[in-house]
Protein backbone atom coordinates (compact mmCIF):
# COMPACT_ATOMS: atom_id res chain seq x y z
CA UNK A 1 0.00 0.00 0.00
CA UNK A 2 1.47 3.35 -1.06
CA UNK A 3 1.52 6.44 1.10
CA UNK A 4 -0.75 8.22 -1.39
CA UNK A 5 -3.38 5.47 -1.12
CA UNK A 6 -3.19 5.53 2.67
CA UNK A 7 -3.61 9.31 2.70
CA UNK A 8 -6.62 8.95 0.39
CA UNK A 9 -8.18 6.30 2.63
CA UNK A 10 -7.73 8.45 5.75
CA UNK A 11 -9.23 11.52 4.06
CA UNK A 12 -12.17 9.53 2.73
CA UNK A 13 -12.75 7.94 6.14
CA UNK A 14 -12.74 11.36 7.81
CA UNK A 15 -15.13 12.78 5.22
CA UNK A 16 -17.47 9.81 5.56
CA UNK A 17 -17.51 10.12 9.35
CA UNK A 18 -18.39 13.81 9.04
CA UNK A 19 -21.21 13.03 6.60
CA UNK A 20 -22.57 10.26 8.84
CA UNK A 21 -21.69 11.80 12.20
CA UNK A 22 -24.63 10.19 14.01
CA UNK A 23 -23.80 6.70 12.75
CA UNK A 24 -20.14 7.19 13.64
CA UNK A 25 -21.15 8.37 17.11
CA UNK A 26 -23.41 5.34 17.61
CA UNK A 27 -20.63 2.96 16.53
CA UNK A 28 -18.02 4.60 18.78
CA UNK A 29 -20.45 4.71 21.72
CA UNK A 30 -21.41 1.06 21.23
CA UNK A 31 -17.79 -0.08 21.15
CA UNK A 32 -16.97 2.14 24.15
CA UNK A 33 -19.87 0.92 26.30
CA UNK A 34 -19.15 -2.71 25.44
CA UNK A 35 -15.47 -2.32 26.35
CA UNK A 36 -16.33 -0.54 29.62
CA UNK A 37 -18.55 -3.44 30.65
CA UNK A 38 -15.94 -5.98 29.55
CA UNK A 39 -13.21 -4.11 31.42
CA UNK A 40 -15.35 -3.79 34.56
CA UNK A 41 -15.86 -7.55 34.78
CA UNK A 42 -12.19 -8.23 34.04
CA UNK A 43 -11.12 -5.72 36.72
CA UNK A 44 -13.47 -7.33 39.25
CA UNK A 45 -12.00 -10.74 38.45
CA UNK A 46 -8.43 -9.44 38.73
CA UNK A 47 -9.16 -7.84 42.11
CA UNK A 48 -10.77 -11.03 43.41
CA UNK A 49 -7.77 -13.11 42.34
CA UNK A 50 -5.42 -10.56 43.89
CA UNK A 51 -7.42 -10.66 47.13
CA UNK A 52 -7.25 -14.47 47.12
CA UNK A 53 -3.48 -14.39 46.68
CA UNK A 54 -3.20 -11.88 49.54
CA UNK A 55 -5.34 -14.11 51.78
CA UNK A 56 -3.15 -17.09 50.94
CA UNK A 57 0.04 -15.14 51.61
CA UNK A 58 -1.18 -13.81 54.96
CA UNK A 59 -2.61 -17.11 56.12
CA UNK A 60 -0.53 -19.33 58.37
CA UNK A 61 0.26 -22.87 57.34
CA UNK A 62 0.29 -24.95 60.53
CA UNK A 63 2.29 -28.17 60.51
CA UNK A 64 1.60 -30.59 63.38
CA UNK A 65 4.53 -32.81 64.32
CA UNK A 66 4.17 -36.50 65.12
CA UNK A 67 4.34 -37.52 68.82
CA UNK A 68 7.70 -38.53 70.16
CA UNK A 69 9.86 -35.78 68.68
CA UNK A 70 11.64 -33.41 71.06
CA UNK A 71 11.60 -29.61 70.84
CA UNK A 72 15.19 -29.70 69.58
CA UNK A 73 14.03 -31.87 66.67
CA UNK A 74 11.31 -29.32 65.86
CA UNK A 75 13.84 -26.48 65.92
CA UNK A 76 16.19 -28.42 63.67
CA UNK A 77 13.34 -29.02 61.21
CA UNK A 78 12.42 -25.34 61.42
CA UNK A 79 15.97 -24.25 60.52
CA UNK A 80 16.02 -26.66 57.59
CA UNK A 81 12.64 -25.51 56.27
CA UNK A 82 13.60 -21.83 56.56
CA UNK A 83 15.97 -22.34 53.63
CA UNK A 84 13.02 -23.10 51.34
CA UNK A 85 12.28 -20.29 48.88
CA UNK A 86 8.53 -20.37 49.61
CA UNK A 87 8.83 -19.65 53.34
CA UNK A 88 8.97 -16.17 54.87
CA UNK A 89 9.10 -17.11 58.56
CA UNK A 90 8.61 -20.10 60.89
CA UNK A 91 7.60 -20.13 64.55
CA UNK A 92 7.98 -23.23 66.70
CA UNK A 93 5.08 -23.62 69.17
CA UNK A 94 5.59 -26.04 72.03
CA UNK A 95 2.68 -28.00 73.54
CA UNK A 96 2.91 -25.81 76.65
CA UNK A 97 2.66 -22.61 74.58
CA UNK A 98 -0.25 -24.05 72.60
CA UNK A 99 -2.08 -24.92 75.84
CA UNK A 100 -1.59 -21.40 77.23
CA UNK A 101 -2.95 -19.91 74.00
CA UNK A 102 -5.89 -22.30 74.00
CA UNK A 103 -6.76 -21.53 77.61
CA UNK A 104 -5.99 -17.81 77.57
CA UNK A 105 -8.54 -16.50 80.11
CA UNK A 106 -7.63 -16.40 83.87
CA UNK A 107 -10.25 -19.01 84.77
CA UNK A 108 -9.00 -21.33 82.04
CA UNK A 109 -5.44 -20.83 83.26
CA UNK A 110 -6.44 -22.12 86.70
CA UNK A 111 -8.04 -25.19 85.14
CA UNK A 112 -4.94 -25.64 83.03
CA UNK A 113 -2.69 -25.66 86.09
CA UNK A 114 -4.93 -28.19 87.81
CA UNK A 115 -5.78 -30.53 84.96
CA UNK A 116 -2.90 -30.58 82.46
CA UNK A 117 0.74 -31.22 83.23
CA UNK A 118 3.68 -31.17 80.85
CA UNK A 119 3.61 -34.97 80.67
CA UNK A 120 -0.15 -35.25 80.07
CA UNK A 121 -0.46 -32.40 77.55
CA UNK A 122 -2.12 -33.92 74.46
CA UNK A 123 -1.32 -30.98 72.17
CA UNK A 124 1.41 -31.61 69.57
CA UNK A 125 4.42 -29.48 68.79
CA UNK A 126 3.54 -27.28 65.82
CA UNK A 127 5.27 -25.13 63.22
CA UNK A 128 3.51 -21.93 62.20
CA UNK A 129 4.73 -21.09 58.71
CA UNK A 130 4.21 -17.79 56.90
CA UNK A 131 4.68 -18.01 53.13
CA UNK A 132 6.08 -15.30 50.86
CA UNK A 133 3.27 -15.41 48.29
CA UNK A 134 0.00 -17.20 47.72
CA UNK A 135 1.47 -18.63 44.52
CA UNK A 136 3.90 -20.66 46.63
CA UNK A 137 1.21 -22.46 48.65
CA UNK A 138 0.81 -25.57 46.49
CA UNK A 139 4.54 -26.21 46.07
CA UNK A 140 5.14 -25.70 49.81
CA UNK A 141 2.39 -28.16 50.77
CA UNK A 142 3.96 -30.83 48.55
CA UNK A 143 7.33 -30.35 50.26
CA UNK A 144 5.82 -30.39 53.76
CA UNK A 145 3.88 -33.59 53.06
CA UNK A 146 7.14 -35.34 52.21
CA UNK A 147 8.64 -34.54 55.65
CA UNK A 148 8.59 -37.66 57.90
CA UNK A 149 8.32 -35.63 61.13
CA UNK A 150 5.10 -33.87 60.04
CA UNK A 151 1.85 -35.63 60.92
CA UNK A 152 -0.79 -33.20 59.61
CA UNK A 153 -1.03 -29.82 57.86
CA UNK A 154 -3.73 -27.16 58.26
CA UNK A 155 -4.12 -24.05 56.10
CA UNK A 156 -7.85 -23.34 55.75
CA UNK A 157 -8.27 -25.55 52.68
CA UNK A 158 -12.08 -25.27 52.50
CA UNK A 159 -11.97 -21.45 52.56
CA UNK A 160 -9.34 -21.30 49.82
CA UNK A 161 -11.28 -23.74 47.66
CA UNK A 162 -14.40 -21.58 48.00
CA UNK A 163 -12.45 -18.47 46.98
CA UNK A 164 -10.87 -20.35 44.08
CA UNK A 165 -14.30 -21.54 42.94
CA UNK A 166 -15.63 -17.98 43.09
CA UNK A 167 -12.66 -16.77 41.05
CA UNK A 168 -13.17 -19.42 38.38
CA UNK A 169 -16.91 -18.67 38.23
CA UNK A 170 -16.26 -14.95 37.82
CA UNK A 171 -13.74 -15.64 35.05
CA UNK A 172 -16.33 -17.82 33.29
CA UNK A 173 -19.02 -15.14 33.65
CA UNK A 174 -16.56 -12.51 32.38
CA UNK A 175 -15.72 -14.67 29.36
CA UNK A 176 -19.40 -15.16 28.49
CA UNK A 177 -20.13 -11.45 28.88
CA UNK A 178 -17.08 -10.48 26.80
CA UNK A 179 -18.20 -12.80 23.99
CA UNK A 180 -21.82 -11.56 24.10
CA UNK A 181 -20.87 -7.88 24.19
CA UNK A 182 -18.28 -8.43 21.46
CA UNK A 183 -20.86 -10.06 19.19
CA UNK A 184 -23.39 -7.30 19.92
CA UNK A 185 -20.82 -4.61 19.12
CA UNK A 186 -19.78 -6.47 15.97
CA UNK A 187 -23.41 -6.65 14.83
CA UNK A 188 -23.93 -2.91 15.33
CA UNK A 189 -20.68 -2.01 13.57
CA UNK A 190 -21.62 -4.35 10.74
CA UNK A 191 -25.03 -2.75 10.23
CA UNK A 192 -23.67 0.79 10.55
CA UNK A 193 -21.04 0.19 7.86
CA UNK A 194 -23.64 -1.59 5.75
CA UNK A 195 -25.95 1.43 5.87
CA UNK A 196 -23.08 3.72 4.97
CA UNK A 197 -22.19 1.41 2.11
CA UNK A 198 -25.69 1.63 0.64
CA UNK A 199 -25.75 5.40 1.09
CA UNK A 200 -22.56 5.63 -1.01
CA UNK A 201 -23.37 2.88 -3.51
CA UNK A 202 -23.45 5.24 -6.51
CA UNK A 203 -20.00 6.57 -5.62
CA UNK A 204 -18.75 3.00 -5.25
CA UNK A 205 -20.15 2.00 -8.66
CA UNK A 206 -18.40 4.96 -10.29
CA UNK A 207 -15.11 3.98 -8.63
CA UNK A 208 -15.56 0.43 -9.94
CA UNK A 209 -16.29 1.71 -13.46
CA UNK A 210 -13.04 3.69 -13.57
CA UNK A 211 -11.06 0.61 -12.54
CA UNK A 212 -10.89 0.67 -8.73
CA UNK A 213 -10.24 -2.75 -7.20
CA UNK A 214 -12.42 -4.19 -4.47
CA UNK A 215 -9.70 -3.65 -1.86
CA UNK A 216 -9.24 -0.03 -2.96
CA UNK A 217 -12.98 0.51 -2.40
CA UNK A 218 -12.79 -1.26 0.96
CA UNK A 219 -9.84 0.84 2.12
CA UNK A 220 -11.70 3.94 3.46
CA UNK A 221 -14.26 1.77 5.28
CA UNK A 222 -11.52 -0.30 6.95
CA UNK A 223 -9.70 2.86 8.03
CA UNK A 224 -13.00 4.21 9.34
CA UNK A 225 -13.57 1.02 11.34
CA UNK A 226 -10.02 1.27 12.71
CA UNK A 227 -10.54 4.90 13.79
CA UNK A 228 -13.92 4.17 15.38
CA UNK A 229 -12.53 1.16 17.26
CA UNK A 230 -9.49 3.15 18.39
CA UNK A 231 -11.52 6.14 19.61
CA UNK A 232 -14.11 3.91 21.30
CA UNK A 233 -11.46 1.90 23.13
CA UNK A 234 -9.49 4.98 24.25
CA UNK A 235 -12.66 6.59 25.63
CA UNK A 236 -13.61 3.31 27.33
CA UNK A 237 -10.18 3.04 28.99
CA UNK A 238 -10.37 6.63 30.28
CA UNK A 239 -13.91 6.21 31.67
CA UNK A 240 -13.18 2.76 33.10
CA UNK A 241 -10.08 3.75 35.04
CA UNK A 242 -11.58 7.03 36.23
CA UNK A 243 -14.55 5.07 37.60
CA UNK A 244 -12.18 2.45 39.04
CA UNK A 245 -10.18 5.08 40.96
CA UNK A 246 -13.43 6.65 42.21
CA UNK A 247 -14.73 3.28 43.42
CA UNK A 248 -11.42 2.51 45.14
CA UNK A 249 -11.55 5.81 47.03
CA UNK A 250 -15.11 5.09 48.18
CA UNK A 251 -14.22 1.54 49.22
CA UNK A 252 -11.28 2.80 51.29
CA UNK A 253 -13.66 5.20 53.08
CA UNK A 254 -16.19 2.44 53.77
CA UNK A 255 -13.66 -0.33 54.49
CA UNK A 256 -10.47 1.15 56.02
CA UNK A 257 -8.47 -2.09 55.79
CA UNK A 258 -9.30 -2.57 52.09
CA UNK A 259 -6.30 -2.44 49.77
CA UNK A 260 -6.23 -2.76 45.98
CA UNK A 261 -3.51 -5.17 44.90
CA UNK A 262 -3.88 -4.83 41.12
CA UNK A 263 -0.55 -3.38 40.01
CA UNK A 264 0.26 -0.91 37.26
CA UNK A 265 1.58 -3.66 34.99
CA UNK A 266 -1.74 -5.52 35.20
CA UNK A 267 -3.69 -2.34 34.48
CA UNK A 268 -1.40 -1.59 31.54
CA UNK A 269 -1.95 -5.08 30.11
CA UNK A 270 -5.72 -4.70 30.54
CA UNK A 271 -5.61 -1.33 28.73
CA UNK A 272 -3.63 -2.88 25.87
CA UNK A 273 -6.17 -5.74 25.61
CA UNK A 274 -9.12 -3.34 25.54
CA UNK A 275 -7.38 -1.20 22.92
CA UNK A 276 -6.77 -4.22 20.70
CA UNK A 277 -10.33 -5.48 21.22
CA UNK A 278 -11.76 -2.12 20.17
CA UNK A 279 -9.64 -1.99 17.00
CA UNK A 280 -10.46 -5.61 16.15
CA UNK A 281 -14.19 -4.94 16.62
CA UNK A 282 -14.08 -1.88 14.34
CA UNK A 283 -12.09 -3.56 11.57
CA UNK A 284 -13.94 -6.90 11.81
CA UNK A 285 -17.34 -5.21 11.53
CA UNK A 286 -16.17 -3.35 8.45
CA UNK A 287 -14.68 -6.46 6.86
CA UNK A 288 -17.87 -8.48 7.38
CA UNK A 289 -20.05 -5.79 5.82
CA UNK A 290 -17.67 -5.41 2.83
CA UNK A 291 -17.21 -9.08 2.03
CA UNK A 292 -19.58 -8.93 -0.99
CA UNK A 293 -18.70 -5.47 -2.27
CA UNK A 294 -18.19 -6.83 -5.78
CA UNK A 295 -21.98 -6.99 -6.25
CA UNK A 296 -22.09 -3.19 -6.51
CA UNK A 297 -20.31 -3.40 -9.85
CA UNK A 298 -23.32 -5.23 -11.28
CA UNK A 299 -25.56 -2.18 -10.94
CA UNK A 300 -25.24 1.23 -12.50
CA UNK A 301 -25.92 4.58 -10.90
CA UNK A 302 -28.69 6.80 -12.06
CA UNK A 303 -27.68 9.08 -14.94
CA UNK A 304 -24.70 6.96 -16.02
Amino acid sequence: MSLANLSFFVNEAGTNMKRSAMMAFITIATIGIALIMMGAFLLATMNLESFLEQMQAEALVTAYLKPGFAITDAKTLSLRLTSLSEIEDIEVVTPDQAARELFSSPDDQKLLQIGISEESNPLPTTLRIRIKSGNHLESLLEKLKSEPMIDNISYGEDLFQQFHGMSQLLWLISLVIVIMLGLASLFIVYNTVRLTLFMRREEIVIMKLVGATNWFVRGPFLVEGFIQGLVGSVLAIIVLFAAYQFMLAKLVELIPFFTANVGFDQLFKLSAKLLMMGIVLGISGSLLSLRDISKFSKSTPEGV
